[in-house]
This record gives C-alpha cells, sequence and structure tokens, in this order.
C-alpha cells in the first residue's frame, strides 16, 4: 500500500463538501444513539449479542426512504456504510478490551472526514500553474481542483479519505495497491540511542541530536493568540476568526515537528541497519516534566522510524525499559550507586573510566539489543574513545 496526500483549492463549492460532512455526523450520532439504546436495555441480559454491521446497514437503507432523512442520499451510500463500520469497530474495541469507552456523539463541527470507495471518485490532470501541475477529483457528482504535485500516483486507487483541519483546509488522502518499500542499500552497521531531555537523542557513537523545541519557540505567539481569543465574544466571526489563527499556529508547530522528525528518522535508517531504542513509560514522564515531553514528542518520532525503517527493509528494536543502563559501566559492568538525575558524568572506579551518561546508556542499549535479538553480519557502533 502506498498513501499520498494533497491539499484542495479553496472554492465556494468546498461548501458541499461541509454539507455532505453535516450529514454524515448526523448518520453517525444516530447510530450511536441506537446503539446506546440497544446496550442499555439489553446489555445486562445473559449471552447478550450486540446488532451486527449488517443489520444496521440494513435498517439505514430503509431509513433513507423515509421523508424525514430524504437528504441521507446526497452522499454515496459506501461512504454512509463506512461511517456505520467505525461505529460497529469501536463497540468491538470496547467489548474485547481494546477501548475504554464505547463511540460517543460528535458534534458536526467536528466531524472531520469522510471515505470513499476507489472505484466512486475520478481523477484528472488539468493543467499546470507556476509550474506545479493542478488535478481535479471526482467527488459526489462534483469535480474539486487540488495541488497535484510531482509525485505521480501508481497503483490503483483502493481508498480515498476527505479531511477537513481546524483552519478550515480541506486535504485528500489516496491509498493505492502499489508497493510501498523502497530498498536501501545495507550499510553493515548497528546502534544504540538513548532519549533524553538535555538531548533529543543521543547516539552509541557519540554524536547527539537536539531537538528545536518548536512549542517552547512559539511560546509567545500562542500566549498571544490565546489572549486574542479569550476577548472575543462568543458566537461572533471575530471569535472564529480568532480561534482559525490559534489553530494556525497549532498547525505550524506540529508541521514542523514533524518535518524535524521524518528527516532525522530517515537519517538514521540510511546510516544503520539495526537501530536499538529504551522502551519508556510516556505517561510517567509527562507526569514529571510536562510540556518539554510532549515538546519532543518521543512516541511520535518511534513510530516515524519504525514505518522508515519497514520501508527501507532495515530493523528498529526496543528493550525492557527495566533494563539498567544509565547507571552501568559499559565497559566492566560496575553498578553505580546513589545515581541521581542530575548526574550527567560519573567515573567508574572499577575500570578507572570517566563516562558520559547519555553515551553510557546509549552503548549498554545497543549491547543488550544485540545480544537479546541478535545481530548477523553487522558491526556496532561504539565511541571510539572511552567517554
Amino acid at each position: 500500500m502506498r498513501t499520498y496526500k494533497y491539499k484542495i483549492q479553496k472554492h465556494k463549492r468546498n461548501r458541499f463538501m461541509q454539507r455532505d460532512l453535516y450529514i454524515l455526523a448526523h448518520v453517525h450520532n444516530h447510530f450511536v444513539a441506537l446503539w446506546q439504546r440497544h446496550y442499555r436495555i439489553y446489555g445486562q441480559c445473559e449471552g447478550y449479542k450486540r446488532p451486527s454491521c449488517y443489520r444496521m446497514i440494513k435498517l439505514m437503507t430503509k431509513l433513507k426512504r423515509l421523508e424525514k432523512h430524504q437528504h441521507w442520499t446526497i452522499p454515496y451510500s459506501w461512504c454512509l456504510q463506512e461511517c456505520i463500520q467505525r461505529i460497529d469497530r469501536g463497540w468491538q474495541n470496547f467489548f474485547e478490551g481494546r477501548a475504554k469507552r464505547p463511540p460517543k456523539f460528535r458534534s458536526r463541527h467536528k466531524y472531520k472526514s469522510m471515505t470513499f470507495d476507489g472505484s466512486q471518485v475520478k481523477i484528472e490532470t488539468i493543467e499546470k500553474t507556476d509550474g506545479c501541475p493542478v488535478a481535479k477529483i471526482r467527488i459526489n457528482k462534483r469535480w474539486y481542483r487540488f495541488w497535484y504535485g510531482f509525485r505521480q500516483i501508481e497503483g490503483n486507487i483502493k481508498r480515498v479519505t476527505v479531511k477537513k483541519d481546524f483552519v478550515g483546509d480541506w486535504y485528500i488522502t489516496i491509498t493505492t495497491d502499489a508497493e510501498g518499500l523502497e530498498p536501501a542499500p545495507k550499510t553493515g552497521r548497528t546502534a544504540g540511542f538513548d532519549f533524553g531531555l538535555k538531548d533529543f537523542l543521543t547516539c552509541s557513537d557519540g554524536t547527539k541530536y537536539q531537538s528545536p523545541e518548536f512549542y517552547k519557540t512559539a511560546s509567545k505567539m500562542l500566549k498571544r493568540a490565546s489572549r486574542a481569543l479569550s476577548q472575543k465574544q462568543k458566537g461572533s466571526n471575530n471569535r472564529t476568526r480568532a480561534r482559525k489563527d490559534l489553530a494556525r499556529v497549532h498547525r505550524k508547530i506540529n508541521r514542523q515537528r514533524e518535518d524535524h522528525h521524518w528527516k532525522l528518522a530517515l537519517e538514521l535508517v540510511r546510516k544503520f541497519d539495526v537501530c536499538y531504542f529504551e522502551d519508556l513509560n510516556l505517561k510517567g514522564m509527562k507526569r514529571l516534566w510536562g510540556r518539554k515531553v510532549s515538546d519532543y514528542a518521543f512516541g511520535d518520532f518511534m513510530q516515524k522510524i519504525k514505518w522508515q525503517a519497514q520501508k527501507r527493509g532495515k530493523h528498529v528494536v526496543q528493550i525492557d525499559r527495566w533494563t539498567s543502563t544509565s547507571k552501568v559501566c559499559h565497559a566492566c559492568g560496575q553498578i553505580q550507586l546513589f545515581f541521581d538525575l542530575s548526574i550527567r558524568d560519573w567515573y567508574c572506579h572499577n575500570c578507572k573510566i570517566s563516562h558520559d551518561r547519555d553515551i553510557n546508556a546509549a552503548i549498554n542499549i545497543q549491547k543488550v539489543g544485540a545480544s537479546t535479538f541478535g545481530v548477523e553480519g553487522v558491526r556496532l557502533a561504539s565511541a571510539s574513545t572511552p567517554c
């Protein structure tokens, strides 16, 4: 599978997509209420069987014939069925313990996406504007233009998702059946990495990667936009504009952080065949250090580097979070007692070596990962000189 994302041009006909989202929100809330009523009445009975997705879709077909729900016929039926399937998956996750709560009601202003089958859309390239190709896509019997870019869509279109962000811009995500693998040449190297609050990432070869801390940098802009929003009257157009200004600042921060993560993940995957990381308790770290942990977004970075490694035939492995890495000497295995977080450098009295806390932890992560999961045909990338 391969995914492409494009931005739809602003046009007054985009109001029809907004109208379709309102209809989907109405359908969503109608069937969420139906599920909740059924569970409230029969959920405590022995041998309770939840309504099947097929029954709900069949009921929706009957409701569309009523005058009260005639407006449900505007979106494609496949799009409405996919909405019901989402609700069914949500309840299934709730019953099987993967979710804490079942699907809930959603405001029509917060319902942001709709999905179409690949056979229901049509894409045509029409022209070039300032050197950038422009194409159009046919959704719900209407054509919408989007910036096509220079990436050609490969494979057959399987699914198209239209999504609106909080600023009001529309995007389309196209999923095809093309192979997403782009094997990278093997380097024969492996490395361990340690996450930290002083340095975003520390490699076992001694290299340290910093994070620009985009949220901290834009804190003044956020305060200014939040203050302007709080001073506007609720329900006014000025408040709507102020809300979009605040959402635009948050979107910029998110895009900057994602760009930094993608570039760093690609650099590491191209450099090493196997990357070892420590499994972190992110919720506990957020309770202690809060905003800074959220600004670094360790979890998001791990998702991106795993995807880059899978795409290029490399490996990313996480070791157990309870493994001692910082206070254990990587040379002799001596454990340092009374080890506080404020200690950044320490001296091993057994092997007479001075250690940098983060580099020592990265080397230990590398050794534990290599001994636990095995590395064949690769060499360990460690700091060449004692720390």
